[in-house]
């Protein structure tokens, strides 16, 4: 698993709730997930959570289980405070 530790961090936390999102709509549990993906469920909930990057190939693979396009918009907004 791939550590997270830059501004990445962000985008792979908004992505990681957009897929938590779709999977509870589909009423799917992440041991039902596991068991289409073939991915463990300690590294798919580290995927929703943000911990870890999803690779391009792993999301098509979700993507495909959840039956969503892996066309998923994600928005990150950054905000920064001056004094």
């Amino acid at each position: 698993m791939q550590t997270i530790k830059t501004i990445d961090a962000l985008f792979y936390k908004e992505l990681g709730k957009k897929l938590r999102i779709i999977r509870e709509k589909r009423n799917m549990t992440l041991k039902e997930l596991s068991q289409l993906t073939g991915y463990s469920r300690p590294l798919i909930d580290h995927w929703e959570l943000g911990l870890n990057k999803i690779k391009p190939k792993q999301l098509e693979k979700l993507c495909e289980a959840l039956d969503v396009t892996n066309n998923l918009q994600v928005e990150v907004k950054l905000g920064f405070l001056l004094e």
